[in-house]
C-alpha cells in the first residue's frame, strides 16, 4: 500500500484487500472505507497493491493471496452458519473476550454483546479504537431466541445469565476442553486453537479467507492479543500470535507496539484505584469444576503488585466471604506484575495450602499467606494445569469439600460421587 512506512513498502506487506461488508458495530466503519483508514489513496484495483502479509508464516491453512483482480466477494462466505448470531464472551469479562465479540460480529454479520461490566483497560482501549461498548447479552432484543455463539471460553460456570445452552451454536476459543465444558444437542461450528488469544485466531480467519481487515478492527484484536499475551512475555504466546502482532500493527499503523501495550497495562492498573475490593477478587474471576471439586481463581494483572499487597488483609477476608456464602470448595487469587514477570497466590485455608503446595511444591509464607509462583504468569498454562492434573490423580488432603462431602487422602476423586450439579 502506497501508505505503508518506506522501510516496509518494498516488502509488499499490506494486508489482503477483498470487500469487507457492514460492520455495524462501528460507525465509522463502512463497506467504502479503505483498510488503511479514511484518505488512503489505495485504489482496490490496483494490482501492484493487491498482495500479503501472510506468504512467510510458514503455516499450512494460510494461502498466498497472489496479485490479481479482486473478486467481488461483500460479506463472509465461508461457514456462515453463525450469521446473524448474538457473540458473547464470557462472565467477568476481559478485553479478549470484548475483542473477539466485536471483531466475530463483524466478521460473521453478528450481533457483539458483553457478559458483564468492563474493567478499565477494556475501557481505555475501546476508546482508542473508537468503539462503543457492546450492550450487555440481556440487553439485546429478543436476546433469548436468539442463536449465540461464545468466544474465549467454553466452560458452562462462565455463561452469561439468561444464555441457554441450547442457543450456541458456536465456540471460538484458546482454552481446553476441561470437566464442565458446554454441551450441545446437536454440532455446532467449533473453531480451538492452542494459541494466546481468541482474537490471534480471528485476525487469522480474517487473512486465510481474503477478507479485508478495518484498521479499527484490525487495532482491536491488536490490543487484545498484546493483553492476554502479555505483550508476548507470557508462556501462552505462540509464534502465530507473535506473527499478527506484526501484521495487525502494520494494518493499524501501530509504530511502537510496546509503548501501546505499556498504555494498556497502565489503564488496566487504574481499576485498583476505582474497583471496590469484592469488584477487584472478582473482576477477572473464573470457576473450573475439575471431577468433584469446583475451584475458583481470580487474577489480578498489575504494574504495580504492591498497591495490591497493601490490601492483602481486605483481599484474605472477601475470599473467605465469598468461599462461605458459596459453593467454591477452593478458591484462590494471583497477583500477577505484568512488568517484571512475577505472581504470588493468595492462600486463603488449609485446603488451598495443601493443595497449592503440593501442585506448585513451594510453601506458603506462614507469616503472610503468600505463596510465591515465580515466573508462573498465566493461569491457563501455567497456574490451573498443576492443580488440574493434581486433582485428576487423586490426590486428596485431609478436610471436607464445601458441600459437605469427605475429601480422604487416597482416593480418587472419580470414586467419589459429587451431588452437586454442573456449575
Amino acid at each position: 500500500s502506497p501508505n505503508l512506512p518506506e522501510s516496509h513498502a518494498s516488502s509488499r506487506k499490506a494486508t489482503v484487500f477483498v470487500a469487507m461488508g457492514n460492520c455495524s458495530s462501528n460507525p465509522n466503519i463502512n463497506a467504502d472505507s479503505p483498510v488503511f483508514g479514511a484518505g488512503s489513496d489505495f485504489k482496490k484495483n490496483d494490482l501492484n497493491a493487491q498482495t500479503t502479509v501472510i506468504t512467510d508464516f510458514g503455516a499450512s491453512s494460510l494461502r498466498r493471496v497472489s496479485s490479481r483482480p479482486e473478486i467481488n466477494q461483500p460479506e463472509y462466505y465461508y461457514e456462515m452458519d453463525l450469521k446473524g448470531c448474538i457473540f458473547v464472551g464470557h462472565t467477568n469479562t476481559d478485553l479478549d473476550s470484548i475483542a473477539g465479540a466485536l471483531a466475530a460480529s463483524c466478521l460473521f454479520k453478528g450481533i457483539p454483546a458483553r457478559a458483564s461490566e468492563i474493567n478499565t483497560e477494556t475501557e481505555w482501549v475501546l476508546q482508542h479504537w473508537g468503539f462503543e461498548c457492546p450492550l450487555m447479552f440481556t440487553e439485546i432484543e429478543d436476546y433469548e431466541e436468539k442463536h449465540v455463539c461464545i468466544v474465549d471460553f467454553n466452560q458452562r460456570s462462565q455463561l452469561t445469565k439468561g444464555l441457554k445452552e441450547s442457543q450456541i451454536r458456536g465456540i471460538i476459543d484458546h482454552h481446553a476442553l476441561r470437566d464442565g465444558s458446554v454441551a450441545t444437542d446437536v454440532p455446532i461450528y467449533m473453531d480451538i486453537r492452542p494459541w494466546g488469544s481468541v482474537s490471534t485466531i480471528l485476525a487469522h480467519t480474517y487473512l486465510r479467507n481474503k477478507i479485508d481487515l478495518p484498521k479499527p478492527v484490525a487495532g482491536l484484536m491488536l490490543s487484545a492479543i498484546l493483553s492476554d499475551t502479555l505483550n508476548r512475555n507470557s508462556p501462552t504466546t505462540t509464534t502465530m500470535d507473535k506473527k499478527m502482532v506484526d501484521v495487525l500493527a502494520k494494518i493499524a499503523h501501530v509504530d511502537d507496539v510496546d509503548q501501546l501495550a505499556k498504555e494498556q497495562f497502565h489503564a488496566k492498573a487504574q481499576m485498583l484505584l476505582r474497583y471496590s475490593i469484592p469488584e477487584l477478587v472478582s473482576g477477572d474471576l473464573k470457576r473450573f469444576k475439575i471431577r468433584d471439586i469446583l475451584m475458583a481463581f481470580g487474577v489480578c494483572e498489575t504494574p504495580d503488585p504492591q498497591t495490591v499487597l497493601k490490601r492483602l488483609g481486605a483481599i484474605k477476608k472477601e475470599l473467605k466471604k465469598m468461599k462461605n456464602e458459596g459453593s467454591d470448595d477452593l478458591i484462590y487469587f494471583a497477583i500477577v506484575d505484568v512488568i517484571n514477570l512475577h505472581s504470588q497466590l493468595v492462600i486463603i485455608g488449609e485446603s488451598e495450602q495443601n493443595f497449592a503446595e503440593k501442585a506448585f511444591q513451594t510453601i506458603t509464607n506462614p507469616q503472610t499467606g503468600i505463596l510465591n509462583l515465580g515466573q508462573r504468569v498465566s493461569r491457563k498454562k501455567t497456574m490451573v494445569p498443576p492443580l488440574d492434573a493434581l486433582i485428576k490423580s487423586g490426590w486428596r488432603p485431609k478436610g471436607s469439600l464445601n458441600n459437605g462431602s469427605p475429601l480422604v487422602a487416597g482416593i480418587r476423586s472419580a470414586d467419589i460421587p459429587s451431588e452437586r450439579p454442573a456449575a
